[in-house]
């Protein structure tokens, strides 16, 4: 897409550049409150790399979807967990991480260069091309069942992170089905 003015240009390079710092920052901090900040800022940054594009109806879905529901919960398992818990102990040296960024690096700029030297044709967009109707039409036609199959994964997710933060807020993460009485029972015969 060529940029209509400078100010548009502008306007992409700005939300580009504050979408990769923000996804750095969601994966290199240690405080996970600092963490969903980035995480927050980065989908922000990507709702207005939609506004540059004109895609308007995406904006709106990322904004609702995302900022309103997934980061909002990723916040409140982390109020659940205790922000302050610590990381676990990382027992890595530094060549393993050196070696791993460097190998994510390396194949970043590889798939990078493919993708510029693949020049797929593009189809023509038709005048309803991205309208709320043909999104709505293909969303509930013959995408219906993937859609839903996503939605019953997503809920799956929130019932097993309720779950697991459940169990660390009473102490421990109990992985058998015998009660704490049936413990003490046992310990005294």
């Amino acid at each position: 897409m060529i940029p209509a003015s400078t100010q548009q240009l502008a306007a992409f390079v700005f939300f580009a550049v504050m979408a990769i710092v923000s996804a750095v920052a969601t994966v290199a901090f240690r405080n996970p409150i600092r963490n969903a900040v980035g995480l927050f800022v980065h989908v922000l940054a990507l709702a207005g790399l939609y506004i540059t594009l004109s895609a308007h109806f995406l904006t709106a879905v990322q904004l609702i979807v995302y900022v309103g529901a997934v980061v909002v919960l990723f916040v409140f398992v982390i109020m659940l967990l205790g922000p302050a818990s610590e990381p676990p102990a990382d027992s890595a040296g530094r060549l393993p991480r050196i070696v791993g960024a460097g190998s994510i690096v390396g194949v970043g700029l590889f798939v990078a260069r493919v993708v510029a030297d693949l020049q797929p044709a593009r189809p023509d967009a038709t005048a309803d091309f991205g309208t709320i109707e043909t999104v709505g039409r293909e969303l509930f036609g013959p995408s219906m069942l993937p859609f839903e199959m996503a939605s019953v994964l997503l809920t799956a997710a929130i019932v097993g992170a309720f779950a697991v933060a459940r169990g660390y807020n009473q102490g421990k993460v109990r992985m058998s089905s015998s009660t704490p009485s049936d413990a003490s029972e046992g310990a005294e015969s």
